[in-house]
C-alpha cells in the first residue's frame, strides 16, 4: 500500500493520497517504497504558510486561527507604532516627529537641539517591527526616518510600507529560520543582535537594556533571535551536510535550533519588552536603565526558578501554549453547577453541547501527523498559540472566532473557546465566609483570588491595557441594592473607578518650541468604583501586598506613571491637595509635569515617594488633555498583577444600616482584552491622519473595533449570610 506522498509545496504542489488494497507479502527482499520529490525546494521567496500548507494543513490551519498569524496586522500595534514616529520629539526643528524607533539616516535624521544627536533611532531600530514583522530581517525594505522633511512617503503606517509576505507577522518562514539567541556583543561588530541597548540623546551614553548578557544567558528581550535561512532552505549557504526532510521540500533543523525552538528563551525573545528610559521605580532600586513595558518572560524565569528549588520541573512556555494544555472536550454534558461553590462558567462555555472540559497537563501533546505525508501519528505540538486576546483585525475571520467545532484532538477552532478554556484554568475565585459585624451596620465581605494556572503574573504580556477585575453586587432581604462594584453592561463601556471628561488627540495645541502638548492625554475624574483600598501586608516593589481591606474596584491590570510636581498645596503627610476649585476639576489639575532624568530615572519633584508619580493612561501620552509633551511613561506599575501561586485577598468593609438580612452576595471575576476608551482615542486620531491624507490605507484603527470588545465571564461565586 502507498502512503500518503507531499508533491512539494510550490508552485500548485498537491496531495495524494495513494490507498489502494494489501498487497501480497514479498518473498524477496522488499524494494525501497517509491517516493515523489518536491517540485521544487523551498526557497526564500517561498516560505509562507501558504507555501507549507500542502504538506503541513494542520499547522497552518492552527496557525491562521492564532493572534501570532495577526501580529503584524494588530490595528493597535500599527497605530501605536506610527503615533510613537509621528508625535515623540515632534518639534519646529522635527516637523514630521523623530521616528524615535524606525531606522535611521544621519541626513535626514532629527537631533537633540542641546547635543546634536541624532534622536531618530535612538530608542532602537526598529524596536516594534523586530518582533511584530520580524521577516523585515529576511529582507529589509523599510526606509530610514525623514522627519525634517514637511512631508515624506517614508512617515507611513508600517503597514502601507512592508510587503504582503511580511504581513504575515510570526510564521512559519520566520520560526523555522530562527537558529537561536543573537550573540552578545554582534552590534559593536556591525552585526543584527535586536535592541539590545538604546542611546540617551542628552549624554550620548549607550544604556544596556539586557542584564541577563552578563550571566551568560543571550538574547532575552527585544528581538534577541537570530536567523539563519541555513536552517530551513536547502539552497542558503552553510550547512551542506544537513539532511532534507522526505522529498527534498527543505532541511531538517539544526539540533541547536531545534533545542532553541523549544525553549522558554526563544519565547523570552520578544515577550519582554524593554523601552528605553531609565523607569523612575526600577531605576533606583533595581539598577536598571530600561523600562519594563512586558515581562513575561522574566516572570516565568523567576516562577521556574522557585519551582525548581521547590524539587519541581517548570513548565516551559510551549508546554501550555503549544500543547494539550490547558484542555480538551470530549463526549459527554459537563456536570452542574453544586450551589454554594464557585462556577467556572468559562469552563462549560468553551465546550460545545454535548461535551464537557477535561483537563490536559502543560506539555500533554496530541498525536497527530507531523505532515500531511507521515506515517503513525506521534506526538506533536499545536500552532494555536492560545492567548486571551482575540486580533480587532477585519482579517481576522469572524469564523475564527467563535467556532464551536473540534479539531481531531478535542480543542476547540473557535479563538473564544480556546480563550474561555484558557481562562477558566487560570484562577482560584471564590467568596470568603462574609461576616456580619456585631452591631449590625457593617457585612465584612472577603474575596479570594489565585493564580493557579499560569508560570508568570496574570495578567501579563501589555498588562497596563488588560483588565481582570471583579463585579460584587450584595442585595438584602427585599432584593434592595446594598452594594455594587465593577458593573458594565456592554463590550464598549469603561469601568467606573474612573471618568475621562476629556482625551484629546489633537496635535495643533503646541508649545513654543512647536511640541504638541496635551496629545493622548486625558482629565480624568474618580468615578463611583474609585479603589479605596488599604493594604495589610507588603513592603513595596521586593515584597508586593497580597491583603488588603476597603471598597472600590478590584482590576489586576497594571499602569503607567509619569514623574509630576504639586502646583496645589503639600498637606503634613507630603500628599498634594487642590488649593482651590480649579484644581478639583480632574486629578491632574493641582500637578504640572516635574524635571525627569531619563538617564538615571531621578523624579525632580516637591513630592517624595509614591507621591511623586501620577498615574496616566495611555501608554505614550500627555500629563492630562491641555499639558505636558507627549512622551512614554517615567515608570511602569506590575504590582498589580496576580503572581502564580500566592493567594491574594480583599476584604469588603461595606455599611448595612437600614438593610434586612439574610443578604445575598454574587461576585463575578471577570476579563477584558482592551479598554474601551483606548480604542476609542486611537479611532479619533486615527481618523485625524486619514483625513490629513497621512494614512495612505486609510484608518489604522476604526470605531468598529469597539463591536470586538467583550467582556468575558470567567467564573461566578453566590453566597447567602443570614442573621445570627
Amino acid at each position: 500500500m502507498f502512503g500518503v506522498v507531499c508533491l512539494g509545496a510550490i508552485g500548485g504542489g498537491v496531495l495524494l493520497d495513494l490507498a489502494g488494497d494489501p498487497q501480497p507479502k514479498a518473498q524477496a527482499k522488499t524494494p525501497p517504497k517509491p517516493t515523489i520529490g518536491s517540485r521544487a525546494p523551498l526557497d526564500a521567496a517561498h516560505t509562507s504558510p501558504e507555501d507549507c500548507a500542502s504538506c503541513h494543513p494542520r499547522q497552518t490551519a492552527e496557525w491562521k486561527r492564532s493572534v501570532m498569524g495577526h501580529s503584524a496586522k494588530s490595528p493597535l500595534f500599527q497605530a501605536l507604532e506610527i503615533l510613537i514616529e509621528e508625535q515623540a520629539g515632534r518639534s519646529d526643528t522635527c516637523p514630521g516627529g523623530a521616528g524615535i524607533l524606525r531606522n535611521q539616516d544621519p541626513r535626514t535624521a532629527c537631533r537633540d537641539p542641546e547635543t546634536n544627536i541624532a534622536i531618530t533611532g535612538s530608542g532602537g531600530e526598529l524596536w516594534c517591527a523586530n518582533c511584530h514583522t520580524p521577516r523585515e530581517n529576511l529582507g529589509a525594505v523599510l526606509p530610514a526616518w525623514d522627519g525634517l522633511a514637511s512631508s515624506s512617503t517614508t512617515r507611513q503606517p508600517l503597514r502601507d510600507l512592508q510587503p504582503p509576505s511580511t504581513t504575515e507577522g510570526i510564521d512559519c518562514g520566520f520560526c523555522h529560520q530562527v537558529h537561536g539567541p543573537v550573540r552578545i556583543g554582534s552590534e559593536r561588530a556591525g552585526f543584527y543582535e535586536g535592541n539590545p541597548s538604546w542611546l540617551s540623546t542628552v549624554t550620548g551614553q549607550v544604556f544596556a537594556m539586557r542584564p541577563e548578557d552578563r550571566a551568560g544567558l543571550a538574547g532575552i528581550a527585544n528581538s534577541g533571535y537570530s536567523l539563519d535561512p541555513a536552517e530551513l532552505l536547502v539552497d542558503a549557504p552553510g550547512r551542506p551536510d544537513a539532511p532534507l526532510v522526505p522529498g527534498g521540500v527543505h532541511r531538517r533543523p539544526s539540533d541547536e535550533a531545534r533545542a532553541y525552538l523549544r525553549s522558554s528563551q526563544f519565547c523570552g525573545a520578544c515577550h519582554d519588552v524593554r523601552l528605553f528610559g531609565t523607569d523612575a521605580i526600577a531605576g533606583p532600586s533595581r539598577g536598571e536603565h530600561f523600562r519594563r513595558l512586558r515581562n513575561a518572560y522574566t516572570e516565568w524565569a523567576n516562577w521556574a526558578d522557585l519551582e525548581q528549588r521547590a524539587g519541581r520541573e517548570p513548565a516551559d512556555c510551549q508546554d501550555c501554549h503549544m500543547s494539550s494544555f490547558p484542555g480538551v472536550c470530549v463526549s459527554g454534558d459537563a456536570p452542574a453547577p453544586v450551589g454554594g461553590e464557585p462556577d467556572i462558567s468559562a469552563l462549560r462555555r468553551g465546550c460545545p453541547p454535548g461535551t464537557h472540559f477535561e483537563s490536559r497537563a502543560p506539555g500533554e501533546l496530541p498525536r497527530l501527523r507531523v505532515a500531511a505525508g507521515s506515517g503513525e501519528p506521534r506526538d506533536v505540538s499545536t500552532h494555536y498559540f492560545s492567548g486571551v486576546d482575540i486580533p480587532l483585525t477585519p482579517e481576522f475571520d469572524d469564523h475564527y472566532i467563535d467556532q464551536p467545532e473540534l479539531d481531531a484532538a478535542g480543542i476547540p477552532l473557535g479563538g473564544d473557546q480556546r480563550r474561555d478554556l484558557l481562562l477558566g484554568r487560570s484562577f482560584r475565585f471564590e467568596l470568603g465566609d462574609p461576616v456580619l459585624v456585631p452591631g449590625g451596620r457593617k457585612l465584612e465581605v472577603p474575596v479570594l483570588l489565585e493564580n493557579t494556572g499560569a508560570g508568570h503574573k496574570i495578567p501579563a504580556g501589555f498588562s497596563q491595557e488588560r483588565e481582570f477585575w471583579v463585579h460584587l453586587r450584595v442585595t438584602d432581604a427585599a432584593g434592595q441594592l446594598v452594594y455594587e462594584v465593577g458593573r458594565v453592561d456592554r463590550g464598549d463601556e469603561d469601568l467606573r473607578d474612573k471618568l475621562f471628561v476629556a482625551v484629546n488627540v489633537s496635535d495643533r495645541l503646541v508649545d513654543q518650541e512647536g511640541r504638541p502638548l496635551g496629545m493622548f492625554g486625558a482629565d480624568v475624574r474618580d468615578g463611583p468604583d474609585v479603589p479605596q483600598w488599604q493594604a495589610l501586608d507588603g513592603g513595596g516593589e521586593l515584597d508586593p501586598a497580597t491583603q488588603f481591606r476597603g471598597r472600590g474596584l478590584i482590576n489586576l491590570q497594571n499602569g503607567f506613571l509619569r514623574c509630576v510636581q504639586c502646583i496645589g498645596f503639600i498637606d503634613r503627610a507630603g500628599r498634594c491637595l487642590p488649593r482651590d476649585a480649579s484644581q478639583e476639576l480632574h486629578r491632574a489639575a493641582r500637578f504640572d509635569d516635574a524635571p525627569f532624568d531619563i538617564d538615571t530615572g531621578e523624579c525632580k519633584s516637591n513630592l517624595f515617594g509614591a507621591e511623586a508619580l501620577f498615574e496616566t493612561y495611555f501608554p505614550v501620552g500627555s500629563l492630562d488633555a491641555t499639558r505636558g509633551v507627549v512622551k512614554g511613561p517615567d515608570a511602569i506599575i506590575d504590582l498589580r498583577s496576580a503572581p502564580p501561586g500566592v493567594p491574594m485577598s480583599w476584604i469588603y468593609d461595606l455599611q448595612i444600616s437600614g438593610f434586612q438580612a439574610p443578604f445575598q452576595i454574587e461576585a463575578r471575576l471577570l476579563f477584558r482584552s482592551f479598554p474601551p476608551f483606548l480604542i476609542k482615542a486611537f479611532a479619533d486620531y486615527e481618523a485625524r491622519q486619514a483625513a490629513a491624507g497621512l494614512r495612505p490605507s486609510g484608518p489604522l484603527v476604526t470605531p468598529e473595533m469597539l463591536d470586538k470588545l467583550e467582556v468575558v465571564e470567567i467564573a461566578t461565586h453566590t453566597r447567602t449570610i443570614s442573621a445570627p
